[in-house]
C-alpha cells in the first residue's frame, strides 16, 4: 500500500493542511442518477458544510454554487459520521465537491452520477474484507482502478466490529479513491460480524434500519436488492420483497445478502431461511444474478431454479438454463481464505483466492468476470471515458474450461414448463408396462414437443396434451427425464427416480452438521476434530457428539440390512473404549444448531448400541473407523408413517463404561471443518408386488383444489384406504382412513403437497396435490 497512501497523503496536504475531516466514502442511498450520500468522519472543527458543482473549482470552497449542510450525524465506532444527502442532481455528471468546516478545507474529491436512461454500467461485487488487511487493500486499490458505476458490498467488513477495526477498515477504503480524486459509491449489506444492523446503519445511513432496501439504476435498467440474512429472511423482509418484486418492472433484477443458501464450503450450515423464504420468489419474479459473500471461498453457478423433488434436485435446485438464477460468490475480499469443498451438480466452478465480481449490465445481457486481485500493483487504470466493461491492461481474469465470462442474456422469450405428474420422486412401482404422464405450458407461446427418457434414453415423444408415452420397466432405481420444447426452442425439464419392483441398494451420505455439546450444554460446530468424548479445550469434561444426516434417499417400506457412521480418524489411538451410539426418534429430526443443549435437549433417542472401537491409524478411513451397526434404529425410523424418502436424522455418541469420567479423548475422528465428514453408510432392499395395483387408476380432482378432493381408486386391493398428506418437506400435516372416497382438506395453507393412500396390505398410491 505504500506508493498509494503516500500519495493519498501528498495530495490531502497539498489542497488542505488543516482539514479536519477524514475517512469519506460515497453511498447510494436513493435514486442514483440524481442522488449522493457523502460520509465522513468529522474529527474536530463545526459547522461542516459540503460545496460542490459540476465545474471543478479545486479547494476553493467560495467559488461552488451549491453547498449542502449535514443531515445526520453520530458518534458511532470511534468516528463522529457526519452524513450530507446531495439531491436534484444532473444524471450523469460529474460533480466536484470540498468539505468545508470552521478549522479549514477537504481536499477535492468527485464522482459521477449514474445515466438516468438505460445505458450500459459496470459494477464491483464483493464482501468479507475482515481481517487481512493487504488482500482488502488490494481489492480497494483495484476498484479505483476499475471505476464502476457502484460497488456492491456483501458484509463482514471487519472481524471482531470494534472501533478500532472500523476506523481501519475506513482507513482502507480510501484506498478506492482514484489518484485524480474521483470516488466510487458503495451500496452495503449486513454480514454476521457486524453484529448488528446499527453498524450498517450509522456507519452508511441507509435508507432501512433493518438493512433491506432496493436501487434501480437506470430507467429501469437494472435493479439491486440488499437484504439482510441475519435477521429473519420471512415476516417483514419477505413481504417487503414480495411487494417490490410485484411492482418491479427493471430489465434485469440482482440480489445481494451476506449468507448463501448453499454454501459452498462444507463447514458452513445452509441458508435455509433464505432459501425457504427467498428462492422461488427470486425464480418467479426474475430474479437472474444473485451476490452471495460468508464462505470466503470464490463460486459461480449455472443457472438454476427451486426443485422439491427429482433425480437432479440437489440441495433445493435444479440447472435450469433459459431462466434461471445465477449466483456468484462467496466473499474473498481479505478474509482468511476457506477450502471450496462444497461443490453441487449444479455449479459452474469454484475456487479459493482474493477476489471480486466485475458486472457489466447492458439492455441486452448481464456479463460477471471473477477478478483476482493480488497482482494489482502491477494492473493499469481504465480512464475515466472508459466504455463500461473495460479492464485495464494487466487485470488478471479467472478463467476455467468454461471460459472466463459468464452470460446471462435476455431472450425475450419465456421458457415453458413441464411437471411430471404420474409420479413423485423415489416412488414404488412394479415392475412392467407403467404410463408416464406430463403436464408442459407455455405463457408466451405453444408447446411443441415434450420427451420422455428413461435410463438415458429416449423412449417417445408427445406433441399433443396430455403428454404421455407407455414403457416397460425393470427392476432397479431407474431415471425418469421428461424435456418439453416450446415454438421458439426453449426448454425445460423435471427428472425423478422411480423404485422399480425389488432391488437391493447402497447409499453414503456425508454429515451434514457435527457438533460438540459440552457438559455444560454450550454446542460447538466449528471444530476441526470430534473428541470421542472427553474434551479439555472449552469446558473440561465428557461431552455428547451430534451427528447430523439430511437428503437420505431410502423409500418408505425398505428393508435397512446394515448401517453404520464411517469416521476419518484424525489421530493414531489405540486405549480400550466405549460409546453409546444412538440415532433420534424422530421420522424427520430437526437441524442441529449452537443453541445451549440442542444435541440433547427435546429430542428422543433410542437405546444406544455399544461400540468398543478398534485401534485407530492417523489418516485412515476402514473398518477400524467406524461404529457399530445401527441398522435397527435407521430401521424404526424407516417404519415410522410420516417417514418419506429425502428426510433426515440425527446421531448422537456418548461414553460409556469405563470411558465415563477417563478424562482423555480415547479417539479423535475428524469433522466436517476438518476436512473429512462423517459419513452415513445404508445398505437396504426394496421388495414389491410386481402385480398389486396399477397406479394409472388412481385420480384426484379438483387439482388444484380449495376444500374437498375426490379420489377415483382402483377397483380391486384398495378397501379402506388410509390417507396421508404431506409437507414438500417431508412433515405429516394429514392421516385418517379415507371415508366415501374424499377429505376436506381447505384448512391447508395454499402450496403444492404429497398424498398417499395405503390399503390394507401396505401398498401406497402416490401422488401430488396442489392447494389455491
Amino acid at each position: 500500500m505504500e506508493i498509494r497512501i503516500l500519495f493519498l497523503i501528498f495530495f490531502t496536504l497539498s489542497f488542505s493542511v488543516f482539514s479536519n475531516s477524514d475517512r469519506y466514502r460515497l453511498i447510494i442511498t436513493d435514486n442514483p442518477a440524481t442522488t449522493i450520500t457523502i460520509a465522513w468522519d468529522q474529527k474536530s472543527g463545526t459547522n461542516p458544510l459540503v460545496y460542490y458543482d459540476t465545474t471543478d473549482h479545486g479547494t476553493s470552497y467560495q467559488n461552488y454554487n451549491f453547498n449542502k449542510s449535514v443531515d445526520r450525524s453520530i458518534s458511532f465506532k470511534g468516528m463522529n459520521n457526519s452524513f450530507a444527502k446531495l439531491t436534484g442532481l444532473t444524471p450523469n455528471t460529474a460533480y466536484f465537491f470540498v468539505i468545508k468546516d470552521s478549522q479549514g478545507t477537504s481536499a477535492r474529491y468527485w464522482f459521477k452520477t449514474a445515466p438516468s436512461s438505460n445505458d450500459t454500467m459496470s459494477f464491483i461485487a464483493g464482501g468479507d474484507s475482515r481481517n487481512n488487511r493487504v488482500p482488502r487493500q488490494n481489492a480497494n486499490k483495484m476498484v479505483a482502478k476499475l471505476k464502476p458505476t457502484a460497488v456492491f458490498f456483501g458484509g463482514d467488513m471487519t472481524n471482531a466490529n470494534s472501533s478500532a477495526e472500523w476506523i481501519e477498515w475506513m482507513d482502507d477504503w480510501q484506498l478506492t479513491i482514484a489518484n485524480d480524486g474521483r470516488m466510487f459509491p458503495i451500496i452495503p449489506a449486513r454480514g454476521n460480524h457486524e453484529e448488528s444492523n446499527q453498524s450498517i446503519y450509522d456507519l452508511f445511513d441507509t435508507p432501512s434500519k433493518e438493512i433491506y432496501y432496493d436501487i434501480t439504476f437506470g430507467t429501469n435498467l437494472y435493479t439491486i436488492y440488499t437484504l439482510n440474512s441475519e435477521i429473519a429472511a420471512g415476516g417483514n423482509q419477505v413481504n417487503w420483497l414480495k411487494g417490490k418484486l410485484a411492482s418491479d418492472n427493471s430489465i434485469w433484477k440482482s440480489a445481494q445478502y451476506h449468507k448463501p443458501m448453499r454454501p459452498h464450503q462444507s463447514s458452513k450450515s445452509e441458508g435455509n431461511d433464505e432459501y425457504n423464504n427467498w428462492a422461488q420468489l427470486f425464480y418467479d419474479n426474475k430474479v437472474k444474478l444473485v451476490y452471495e459473500s460468508d464462505s470466503h471461498v470464490v463460486k459461480t453457478t449455472r443457472p438454476v431454479k427451486p426443485c422439491s423433488s427429482g433425480a437432479n434436485c440437489e440441495e433445493g435446485f435444479v440447472e435450469e438454463n433459459n431462466n434461471g438464477i445465477v449466483f456468484v460468490g462467496e466473499g474473498c475480499w481479505g478474509a482468511p481464505l476457506r477450502a471450496a469443498n462444497d461443490n453441487k451438480s449444479w455449479t459452474r466452478e469454484s475456487g479459493t483466492f482474493n477476489q471480486f465480481k466485475w458486472i457489466t449490465v447492458s439492455t441486452t445481457n448481464i456479463l460477471v468476470k471473477t477478478i483476482k486481485i493480488d497482482n494489482v500493483n502491477s494492473v493499469g487504470e481504465n480512464s475515466n471515458s472508459e466504455a463500461p466493461g473495460v479492464l485495464p491492461s494487466g487485470t488478471d481474469v479467472w478463467s476455467t474450461a468454461n471460459g472466463d465470462t459468464v452470460t446471462i442474456t435476455n431472450s425475450g422469450n419465456n421458457s415453458p414448463t413441464v411437471a411430471i405428474t404420474s409420479h413423485t420422486n423415489n416412488q414404488q412401482i412394479p415392475s412392467g408396462s407403467t404410463t408416464l404422464t406430463a403436464d408442459a405450458s407455455d405463457t408466451d407461446g405453444t408447446i411443441a414437443s415434450v420427451e420422455f427418457k428413461v435410463a438415458g434414453a429416449s423412449v417417445g415423444t408427445d406433441t399433443t396434451s396430455p403428454y404421455s408415452i407407455t414403457h416397460n420397466f425393470t427392476d432397479g432405481v431407474v431415471l425418469v427425464e421428461v424435456i418439453a420444447t416450446d415454438d421458439l426452442g426453449a426448454t425445460d425439464s423435471e427428472n425423478i427416480n422411480l423404485l422399480v419392483g425389488s432391488f437391493s441398494s447402497t447409499i453414503d451420505i456425508a454429515a451434514s452438521q457435527d457438533v460438540e455439546q459440552q457438559i455444560n450444554n454450550s454446542v460447538n460446530s466449528s471444530s476441526s476434530d470430534l473428541e470421542l468424548v472427553y474434551d479439555g479445550a472449552y469446558t473440561p469434561g465428557d461431552q455428547t457428539i451430534g451427528i447430523e444426516f439430511s437428503n437420505i434417499n431410502i423409500p418408505a417400506g425398505a428393508t435397512i440390512t446394515k448401517a453404520y457412521i464411517q469416521f476419518t480418524a484424525k489421530s493414531t489411538m489405540s486405549a480400550a473404549a466405549s460409546y453409546l451410539v444412538a440415532v433420534e426418534n424422530s421420522a424427520n429430526a430437526e437441524f442441529l444448531n449452537t443453541t445451549s443443549g440442542n444435541v440433547t435437549t427435546g429430542r428422543t433417542y433410542y437405546t444406544g448400541v455399544s461400540w468398543s472401537p478398534a485401534p485407530w491409524t492417523a489418516g485412515n478411513a476402514t473398518a477400524a473407523e467406524r461404529t457399530s451397526d445401527i441398522s435397527s434404529q435407521i430401521q424404526s425410523n424407516v417404519n415410522l408413517g410420516s417417514w418419506a424418502t429425502g428426510n433426515r436424522m440425527v446421531v448422537k455418541i456418548i461414553a460409556d463404561g469405563a470411558t465415563v469420567g477417563a478424562g482423555i479423548a480415547k479417539r479423535r475422528a475428524r469433522s466436517i471443518d476438518g476436512g473429512f465428514a462423517p459419513v452415513l453408510h445404508i445398505e437396504y432392499n426394496v421388495t414389491l408386488s410386481n402385480t398389486s395395483f396399477n397406479q394409472e387408476k388412481l385420480k384426484q380432482y379438483p387439482n388444484p383444489f380449495k376444500d374437498l378432493i375426490y379420489f377415483t381408486l382402483p377397483s380391486t386391493n384398495f378397501e379402506k384406504p388410509r390417507i396421508k398428506v404431506f409437507s414438500l418437506n417431508g412433515k405429516l400435516v394429514y392421516n385418517s382412513i379415507l371415508v366415501n372416497n374424499k377429505v376436506d382438506l381447505s384448512f391447508l395453507t395454499n402450496g403444492t403437497y404429497v398424498v398417499k393412500l395405503q390399503n390394507n396390505k401396505k401398498q401406497t398410491l402416490v401422488k401430488n396435490i396442489i392447494k389455491k
